[in-house]
């Protein structure tokens, strides 16, 4: 979205909430009211937008992949449709960046053969946040200019601090002939505020990008997070923040910057990494993670004990089992962790096929003697058989038998155990296998009273239960954006809710 297109609307609108600061938090936002469970807290424009880093050749208008074409002014990368203006997305040609490449005739280098990794496109997102400071210095001052950007602890990671300093500061000051608008010191600054607040979004066709928004990226981080976000591509990539459950006034409102699915010990390794903070929350400080074990293995040495660490924020910490005191190391528990990683990302790297979905439950079987039933590789392994019974060749729907129906439905129910926990209310998850829950059980449910397993009443009775299941997708998703993949799912889940209770009707008509 173009500077001009971002300043003709309100950037921001804010409701019920505060901005509060503490010496743990820095700036942290807070309800300034009592908030009903899906509730609107905030709405607001990105202060820019563009391709993330590290990332591979793409069209700087539409962020779709692995283009030919350049811009006909300043000759970077553009699709073909962009460049003939075919594509809805903002004309590139009347982005100031456009204007500034040509200006200083920075010309696009191409790299070998086989290169996935463009490191002069890395310049492109700094760049239009400071055309965006310029355009908007108000907004820049008072919202962006105070974000954290973790110099010192950047400087640390050298080679990393190093390549952005030469690959964005010297390119845009040098090539790009911008030494008299911004300092090295101000580049490396907005490098900062993306890499620590710049939330990740993806274009209505798929193709990922990011986002910067000085108001919602102050949230503060928690493991169990008690508001959602939406970004929406077809209003300009305005997001949009609500509660995910009931909130009360002056509470804290917390976001996950980490996927929720992880384990502690990976969650807070991603933490350190890239946003320079060691988390401690109450799902990070129990090592049971609230009592799901989440990342618990089993103990080798009893036949009941569970292998949990004895400080779970400490990387080096030991394991032990509360069982028999069987105690472990930490490098042991992450050598097994890896190898057992490894495997499932060798599964998860096969085609969507029968294979893939075998070698999945083999490997779940395997993982019994070994895991806990909830830990999160386990999990993540139910997640993908969840997402391929019904659609993989040979177990397709209309195929399933009563006893893969019961089989998908279990794999639904147990990851939504784990989600109940980790993500309450209104979570883009849950209602995903929400989705996904209903449809065996309206399979079975018919299938049942098709044989004389289950009377009318009984029909009825888990037809309703699986309309329930719908009502809650359906009110988590009705906010995603209608392009979007959770959109999209919505209006299906619209659908089949409909015609589902038009047969419950009909349904009780006959038996009354």
């Amino acid at each position: 979205m173009s500077v001009a297109a971002m300043t003709a609307t309100p950037a921001l609108d804010v409701n019920r909430t505060a901005v509060e600061w503490s010496p743990v938090y820095g700036r942290y936002l807070t309800a300034s009211e009592p908030v009903q469970r899906g509730e609107l807290l905030i709405e607001e424009q990105p202060f820019a937008l563009g391709p993330k880093c590290n990332g591979y050749v793409l069209c700087l208008s539409c962020y779709r992949p692995e283009v030919q074409e350049r811009c006909a002014l300043c000759g970077w990368p553009l699709c073909g449709p962009c460049s003939d203006g075919e594509e809805e997305e903002e004309n590139h040609h009347l982005q100031l960046e456009c204007s500034v490449l040509r200006a200083a005739r920075a010309r696009f280098y191409e790299m070998p053969a086989g290169s996935k990794y463009w490191p002069q496109l890395d310049c492109i997102m700094p760049l239009r946040v400071l055309l965006a400071k310029e355009a908007q210095p108000e907004r820049w001052l008072n919202e962006v200019a105070p974000m954290e950007h973790h110099e010192l602890e950047r400087r640390e990671n050298a080679d990393v601090w190093h390549a952005d300093r030469v690959n964005i500061a010297q390119y845009l000051r040098g090539p790009c002939k911008l030494a008299d608008r911004f300092s090295e010191e101000l580049i490396m600054q907005v490098v900062g505020v993306l890499e620590v607040n710049a939330f990740e979004s993806r274009t209505s066709q798929g193709y990922p990008l990011r986002c910067l928004f000085p108001y919602t990226g102050i949230l503060a981080h928690n493991c169990v997070p008690n508001t959602a976000r939406t970004i929406h591509p077809s209003e300009g990539y305005k997001i949009r923040l609500r509660a995910m459950v009931d909130l009360e006034e002056g509470q804290q409102l917390q976001h996950s910057y980490t996927y929720t699915l992880d384990g502690t010990a990976q969650r807070q390794a991603h933490l350190r990494e890239g946003k320079y903070f060691v988390c401690s929350c109450e799902r990070c400080l129990d090592a049971s993670e609230l009592q799901t074990h989440f990342s618990s293995l089993k103990c080798g040495q009893c036949t009941e004990g569970w292998l949990l660490p004895k400080q779970p924020t400490v990387v080096e910490s030991s394991w032990s089992c509360r069982s028999c005191d069987y105690s472990t190391s930490a490098e042991d528990v992450r050598q097994i962790v890896c190898a057992l990683q490894a495997e499932v990302n060798a599964v998860q790297a096969l085609d969507m096929g029968p294979k893939r979905l075998e070698e999945a439950e083999r490997l779940l079987r395997k993982y019994k003697s070994l895991l806990h039933p909830s830990h999160y590789i386990a999990t993540s392994l139910q997640q993908l058989l969840i997402e391929m019974y019904g659609r993989v060749q040979g177990y397709e729907m209309v195929q399933l038998t009563d006893q893969l129906l019961e089989r998908k439905a279990i794999l639904c129910r147990d990851v939504l155990r784990v989600l109940n926990v980790f993500e309450p209310g209104l979570s883009r998850a849950r209602a995903m296998n929400l989705y996904e829950l209903h449809v065996p059980l309206v399979l079975l449910a018919k299938s049942g009273f098709i044989a004389n397993k289950l009377t009318g009443g009984e029909l009825r009775g888990q037809l309703v239960d699986a309309i329930d299941l719908l009502k809650e997708c359906v009110e988590i998703l009705q906010h995603e954006d209608q392009s979007s993949q959770e959109g999209i799912l919505c209006s299906v889940a619209r659908q089949a809710l409909q015609q589902l209770t038009i047969s419950v009707e009909g349904l009780g008509s006959e038996l009354d």
